[in-house]
């Protein structure tokens, strides 16, 4: 039996708030690894949020926005937990179920002791009811389970000035998973799809700082797609960078909800301690302009507070 696993990121581009990177990862028959997921699980995921009976699984920008909320992505992210074995209550319990942190939310003003309730938007029932069908083609293709590393506000700040941008950052932090899959599943003929980097092509140095020792060898590398196996005594690695891999790969897209999903959780603890100081205020997702608006009306409080930019505001 083979693995294919999937990595993709929320919140790259934001000033405020965390980067979230997360990976999943599926066990299928040997002759499958290089079937399309979509197709493999058609009996219990779908595309489209339309269809009732099956779980939504696509790109995160296609199963949320602010308008539409979380309960497409909440449903997606908890259903395939579920039939992982992963049930959480709060958001805290779905920390401690599948996230990696390098410092505790609780030394940020606005995520210490902020917890919610979960599912917020899906409903119980659904959720339930997406994990038994997800468990009824296990032996199609069998959820393995998710990690997802969130990178606080600070720490991506310390990293950006550490390793000099904020794509090497990014690759630090997906670097750290396909360490994690490699060390789980390096000897059972594993595949990883990546979301491209932006307009990176090649990646084979970095794959070789990641996987000190190995033998790294290029398939191809070009615009669209870049390919890379990777050997190690009884390890074996086939990694590709995909332009679009979210919509390519059904794991990439699956990694994209559960990226979304954590970082907008996140998100809700960062505006509701700032509207308990600024009354009226209305929420920001991060993301510039709206970031430069809310660091405007927060202004006078966060300098009363003596709150480090560096602790707050993402380096662009």
């Amino acid at each position: 039996m083979a693995v294919v696993a999937g990595i993709d990121e929320a919140g790259y581009g934001p000033r405020l708030g965390p980067l979230v990177v997360s990976a999943v990862a599926f066990e299928v028959a040997d002759a499958a690894a290089g079937l399309d997921l979509w197709g493999l699980l058609g009996d219990a995921v779908s595309r489209s949020v339309r269809d009732r009976d099956r779980v939504p699984v696509d790109d995160s920008k296609r199963l949320f926005s602010q308008a539409i909320g979380l309960r497409h992505i909440e449903r997606t992210a908890l259903a395939f937990a579920a039939a992982a074995g992963i049930q959480p209550a709060t958001f805290r319990g779905l920390l401690a179920g599948l996230a990696e942190l390098d410092e505790p939310p609780d030394s940020y003003p606005w995520y210490a002791g902020f917890d919610l309730p979960v599912p917020l938007d899906a409903q119980p029932d659904r959720i339930a009811a997406d994990a038994r069908r997800l468990l009824a083609v296990r032996r199609t293709a069998d959820f393995l389970g998710v990690r997802s590393m969130p990178v606080l506000e600070g720490e991506f700040n310390r990293l950006v000035e550490s390793v000099g941008t904020k794509s090497a950052t990014l690759f630090l932090a997906t670097s750290r998973l396909l360490t994690h899959l490699w060390t789980q599943w390096g000897e059972r003929g594993l595949i990883v799809h990546v979301d491209k980097h932006g307009g990176r092509d090649r990646y084979g140095l970095l794959l070789h700082q990641t996987f000190f020792g190995a033998r790294i060898h290029v398939v191809r590398e070009g615009h669209h797609e870049s390919i890379y196996e990777v050997a190690d005594g009884a390890r074996r690695l086939t990694v590709g960078f995909y332009e679009g891999g979210d919509s390519r790969h059904l794991p990439v897209a699956l990694a994209s909800c559960y990226s979304k999903y954590v970082r907008e959780l996140f998100m809700r603890g960062f505006n509701a301690y700032w509207l308990g100081h600024v009354p009226g205020l209305v929420p920001t997702a991060g993301y510039c302009p709206d970031a430069d608006r809310f660091l405007r009306d927060i202004e006078p409080v966060r300098r009363q507070l003596g709150i480090a930019d560096r602790r707050l505001i993402r380096i662009a």
